[in-house]
This record gives C-alpha cells, structure tokens and sequence, in this order.
C-alpha cells in the first residue's frame, strides 16, 4: 500500500527533476498522504506546502493551524495565503478553484513542480462530470497528470492510486487531516456523484471504475495523437510571439479550427479550455468582427482579443488608473505592476540612476536615441503595441521626462553601455 504510493512518488520526481516541490496543502487526506510520503522519499529538493485560506468554511482558521502543525512535525517550509473567492459567480466550486490556483501561479518558479493529491477516484468523477456536460474528446480525457503551471509545471502524481490506498495509507501512519464538512454536501455536483451516483454504479458493474479509467486512457493517447497529426497546421498558423495568424485559420476547416484554438489555449495556459459553441462564439465575435474593430471575447479569468489580424491570448486585464500609478525606481527591487512583467539585466541601455516609473500617458511626448520627438501615441502605434496593452506599459521618467520605455527604447542622453537593459512583455 504506502510501498505503492512511495513508488509512484519516486518515479514521478525522477523523472520530472523538479528544482523545487511546491505541495498543494488544503489538509485533507490527499493532500497529507502525499506531503507525508514526499517528505518519506528524502529527496534532495526542498519541499514547500501551499496552504489555501479560501475564508468559505467558520473552520478555514483551524485547518491553517492544522497544517501549519504538520508541517512542523515533518520538516516541511509551510506558506499560507488567504484568496480571494468571488462569491457571486455561478458555480462555487469554481471560483474557489480558480481563486486557489491564482495563488499556486505566484509561487511557482522556472523549473518547481506543483504537485496536487488528486487520485483516480477523483479523475473518475471528474469525467463523469464533463460527460454529463457533454464534454468532447479534449474535455473527457479529465485531468492531466501534467501541464504547465506559471513558469513551472503542475503534476499530479495519484492518479493510478484510488481513495482506499489513499485512506489506508493515512490510517498506517495515523495522520491528521482536515474533514471539510462541504465534502458531504450533496448540493455540489462532485459530491453527488462520489457519494450518490458512483456506488451505485459501482454495485450494478463492479468494474465501473477500471472500465472508466481504461476508456480515459484510451482517449488521452488520441488526444495526443489528434495534437501531433494537427502541429504541422499549429506551427503554420502560430507566430514566434504565440500568436494566432487569423487569416490563415480562417482558411482550415471549422473542426481543424476547434482544434487549433484548443492546442493554442492549452500551449497558454488558459484553462478551462473552451467547447465547440463558445469556440463559435469566439470566432465569430473576434476573428471574423470588423477589420477596424478591437473586439474580446472573455471566459472566467482568461480573454482572446485581435490585432492587426493577430489573435492574442491571456488573463483578464484588471482595471486600473493609469495616472495616478507613480513609483520610484532605482533598479534595486522588482516594482509591482497592474499587468505584465518588468525585467532587466546589464547591458546597453538605460544610464543607472534614480527614475520615476509610470504608466502609458499617450499625451507624453519621447525621443529615442536618433529619432525624432514624438508623443508616445505615435510611437506606440509605430511598434505595433495593441491598444489594450497600452495603459499598462511602464514608462520610465527623470524630472517629468520621459528617459525610456521599457522594450522598446532609450531615450537620446540616457543611454550607457553598462546600463539597464529593459524588456516587458503582458
């Protein structure tokens, strides 16, 4: 039983080769057997447990304290963060979803492994769920047992390991773990199929689970097949930037399109991907609006906008008051901004010194090494920046000057080879 667990851990870490193990740590039983067994393996990397205050249950203050206790007891680096719930969207489940890995994104750094203790049972219900959902080949192959997650990777080790092995190996080792009382509220659609549906099924085909997750096997390799047959169209379609030539897309067919959107969403990130009808409206609404139109089409937190008849993919832009952004910049901390990311290393370019950093006022006016004075409206629309990029551009001032803007230039007097070297992308 743990030998199993301990096994597919083993094989998981090796084969991955995280820099880093970030636990997502709610408390429950999944998420204790897999930090206690991780911590068992020895590994080499440090391992850090990501505990999730969604603030929904009047006990969420003494799960962080349960988990924070274990934590103690095994050794193991504890964050907690609360997140922020939107509690007026139409599903719960979802916005407590979305809201967690809003925060796993934040701590996930190039080459860390996120790993999540979902398990087979939870991959059964899962498909059961999008099946009622009418879910197609992409949306029934369930979870992945790998993606990328921010500059990392999100793995989730205990699919092949179903919830008995799971509680048996948690009783062996007598852990605590959290019992959140929403499990067993059947208004949730997981929680009726776990505790309603799948027994019953189970009882009527006690092979139920082994023929669901034969069949989630099956479509998971044609899915991979359908995405290695379509990548000659992708790499046609797709620029260096990720972004998606609209009138070459137009020219396939409408399933190779369906297709092609998801392979695009999923090489972004953007989850959940879409279905055929919210495909339709996106192209019809987006691709196919007005050639003088900057149209978006949203879901959740995701949103695709066009231009220039490039198809763009990312999260939704928060609203902001560009003009009343203003910080100090002297180059000795990363600033914290509305949207994108800001870096730098030695190189040509800005002179180091003290600056004042901003936001896109189309009204400010700049001259580039060379080049004559404009307004940054002009030179916005000279380097193609998309409008709705703009208003959170960063701009570098002296004095009310603009001396750069970060990813496109350095202004005339402001330049040094040993300087800052800027690049900014959203």
């Amino acid at each position: 039983m743990s030998s199993t667990i301990l096994d597919v851990l083993a094989d998981c870490i090796a084969q991955s080769k995280p820099k880093r193990i970030l636990v997502g740590f709610s408390g429950g039983a999944d998420s204790s057997v897999l930090l206690h067994a991780l911590v068992q393996l020895k590994l080499s990397q440090p391992i850090i447990a990501l505990h999730i205050h969604h603030g929904l249950s009047a006990n969420a203050n003494d799960w962080q304290a349960l988990c924070q206790a274990q934590c103690k007891a095994l050794g193991v680096t504890f964050i907690a963060e609360r997140a922020t719930v939107d509690t007026d969207s139409g599903s719960l489940e979802q916005a407590a979803r979305l809201a967690r890995y809003d925060v796993f994104q934040k701590y996930v750094l190039a080459g860390d492994a996120l790993l999540l203790g979902h398990h087979q049972d939870d991959q059964i219900e899962t498909f059961m769920m999008r099946l009622m959902r009418g879910s197609g080949m992409t949306g029934l192959t369930a979870m992945e047992s790998e993606r990328a997650m921010g500059h990392g990777k999100l793995l989730r080790p205990l699919l092949a390991v179903n919830r008995e092995q799971i509680d048996a190996y948690a009783a062996h080792y007598q852990l605590p773990f959290v019992q959140d009382e929403s499990n067993d509220d059947l208004v949730f659609d997981r929680n009726w199929w776990r505790h309603e549906m799948l027994p019953v099924l189970s009882e009527r085909y006690p092979q139920a689970s082994q023929s669901i997750v034969k069949t989630i096997s099956i479509l998971q390799t044609e899915h991979r097949l359908l995405n290695d047959l379509i990548d000659p169209i992708y790499q046609e379609v797709v620029d260096k930037q990720g972004r998606l030539d609209s009138n070459k897309l137009a020219r396939q067919s409408w399933s190779i399109q369906c297709q092609l959107i998801r392979k695009w969403l999923e090489q972004h990130n953007r989850y959940p991907l879409l279905a055929d009808k919210q495909i339709k409206v996106l192209l019809n609404d987006v691709m196919n609006a007005r050639i003088d139109a900057e149209p978006v089409f949203r879901w959740q937190d995701n949103e695709v906008r066009r231009h220039n008849g490039k198809l763009y993919v990312m999260p939704s832009l928060p609203e902001v008051d560009t003009s009343v952004f203003v910080q100090n910049f002297d180059g000795a901390s990363v600033p914290q901004l509305p949207a994108g990311q800001l870096k730098w290393q030695p190189g040509l370019g800005l002179k180091p010194s003290e600056y004042q950093l901003a936001l896109y006022q189309g009204g400010l006016k700049a001259r580039p090494i060379n080049r004559p004075n404009k307004a940054l409206k002009k030179w916005f629309q000279e380097f193609d920046i998309p409008p709705w990029q703009r208003p959170f551009w960063p701009v570098l001032l002296k004095n009310g000057e603009v001396v750069a803007v970060p990813g496109l230039f350095v202004c005339q007097g402001y330049a040094c080879e040993q300087g800052w070297q800027f690049s900014f992308h959203i």
